[in-house]
């Protein structure tokens, strides 16, 4: 037995969708309220999950569509069924500074954040395939912390690297914000504090997960702020706001491939130039694997800078402009000033060796997402 909620109506859009995320307002209800976990999309042709959330005004909610054609449109309503249906979720442990996440009882992504740590970093990454996707702290540059922001000059100091006079970045405050069927939600509040203690930016880091059949989906915000003085981030490619330091089995040296959105391909095409996606993939005993950064429109100097080496490493660096373009008269700096806030959002697509068709469709649900039409 069901009871209908509310009807929602969806629209594709321009493009087809496969296992599209989708995210919309529904208005307060009681019994949604009672019921946050018993929610599904019932349409004429089948029934899927919905994750709410609960806010002071309204409910966000969550869900996976599975296919629609180019401009179709899905229409069906939200019922709350007597019996949890789909026991597939997220699920989290905490302990030692490290958040480890689950979705079905595997492992797919660990939060790294103690304070003996430079730098709070997302390891392992897990792809769908149970593939290892990325490496921490490989011998050749140990910084390079599997995924991770940092900077290597703010007001001329360096978050980058991990010597002993360098910069660190201290989690200051680490929440799980959601976790269920659909999602899985984190912030961590940063300070990034100079080798004399003092601070030089504060960082509010936001990751939602998403989990797809096929793919592992990671959409991060990432708001940078100092309301005490303005802030310089410093020409050097030395860094990236969102970067990835991939399986060593699969780097270019080892057979992996780079690509961008452009086509440009491994380092010699990719490195330096512009671009809106930036794709790194390759084998891992013998199963195909992949990671996308996608920069979103709306992100500082779209489309990003890429600094992306066939030994292994992939960021997003809008800054390090004059070394990109091989011109000191095309400099990159940029000061923030005091009390406004830089944002930065990208999705990262983990994937089982997909070709660029596929990124590129995926791409387009980041920044054209379905559009939903709440029918009170």
């Amino acid at each position: 037995m069901s009871k209908e909620v509310v009807k929602v109506r969806i629209y594709a859009g321009l493009h087809e969708r496969f296992e599209t995320p989708v995210y919309f307002l529904l208005p307060k209800s009681n019994l949604l309220t009672k019921n946050l976990s018993k929610a599904y999309l019932e349409t004429e042709r089948e029934r899927f999950p919905i994750q709410l959330k609960e806010n002071k005004e309204f409910f966000e909610a969550f869900l996976i569509v599975p296919h629609m054609n180019v401009q179709e449109t899905l229409e069906g309503k939200i019922v709350l069924v007597d019996a949890e249906e789909d026991k597939e979720e997220f699920s989290y442990s905490s302990s030692d500074g490290t958040i480890k996440i689950s979705y079905n009882e595997q492992l797919i992504m660990g939060y790294n954040y103690g304070n003996w740590l430079k730098k709070p970093y997302f390891y392992p990454v897990v792809s769908p395939n149970g593939v290892r996707v990325t490496e921490d702290g490989p011998k050749d540059h140990v910084h390079h912390r599997s995924l991770w922001v940092a900077h290597g000059d703010i007001n001329g100091f360096d978050f980058w690297s991990e010597f002993e006079n360098s910069g660190k970045i201290e989690a200051n405050e680490v929440k799980v914000i959601s976790s269920g069927k659909i999602v899985f939600e984190l912030s961590s509040k940063n300070l990034w504090i100079e080798n004399t203690r003092n601070v030089e930016l504060y960082e509010d880091r936001f990751l939602r997960i998403w989990k797809p059949t096929k793919d592992l989906l990671l959409d991060f915000s990432i708001s940078i702020f100092n309301n005490k003085k303005d802030t310089k981030f410093g020409d050097t490619k030395e860094g990236g706001i969102l970067s990835v330091r991939v399986n060593e089995k699969i780097k270019v040296q080892n057979g992996g491939k780079i690509e961008n959105s452009f086509g440009g391909i491994n380092e010699e095409e990719t490195w330096g130039k512009r671009a809106a996606w930036c794709n790194y993939s390759g084998k891992v005993d013998g199963r195909n694997v992949g990671i996308a950064i996608f920069d979103h429109i709306e992100n500082f100097r779209f489309p990003t800078y890429w600094h992306v080496r066939d030994y292994g490493l992939m960021t997003a660096n809008m800054f390090g402009v004059s070394y990109f373009n091989g011109s000191s008269k095309m400099k990159g700096d940029y000061i923030l000033p005091k009390g406004e806030v830089l944002k930065f959002k990208y999705r990262v697509l983990v994937h089982e060796g997909k070709d660029p068709n596929y990124i590129k469709s995926k791409y387009i649900d980041f920044i054209y997402p379905p559009k939903v039409e709440v029918l009170y």
